[in-house]
């Protein structure tokens, strides 16, 4: 039962959406996994500030994960009305709430890697995909109840 529940959900499965999802993954960890690496130093001999560097690396962060997971949610819903409300949720986030949590971060903390609590947790909302992964079980609730619905 639960096989056909999810199937109803996803529909098939295909290699392609699969490899996607695994694209998807795979990418998010190399952010992860570099998620020190500092961009600018790329410039060589050019010079910038410090929060520049926070920012710079914080930015490109937030646009590479939620876009890797906006990947991921798109092959395995396959539904442009759940893409597009992942689309939304990825400019929220990267243009209201990570403005805002920089702010408060570099003003109240600079640009130290630890962070007081509130803040950490912050960060941890918005800076790695959390907003993005909670679409996932939102949207197969959602469906899974729809589903029930037409059964009854």
């Amino acid at each position: 039962m639960a096989g056909e529940e999810i199937k109803s959900v996803f529909g098939d499965l295909s290699r392609e959406r699969i490899t996607l999802m695994a694209v998807a993954v795979g990418g998010l960890a190399l952010v992860f996994l570099f998620q020190g690496a500092d961009i600018l130093n790329l410039c060589g001999s050019c010079s910038f500030h410090p929060y520049t560097h926070f920012v710079i690396r914080k930015v490109t962060r937030v646009v590479l994960n939620d876009s890797l997971m906006l990947l991921f949610i798109h092959s395995l819903f396959r539904d442009p009305s759940v893409t597009r409300l992942a689309w939304y949720v990825q400019l929220t986030d990267t243009l209201i709430l990570l403005p805002v949590y920089l702010f408060v971060k570099l003003y109240y903390e600079g640009d130290a890697e630890i962070s007081m609590p509130l803040l950490s947790q912050l960060h941890r909302l918005i800076v790695n995909p959390t907003l993005m992964v909670l679409l996932i079980p939102a949207v197969y609730y959602q469906r899974s109840r729809a589903v029930q619905r037409k059964q009854e």
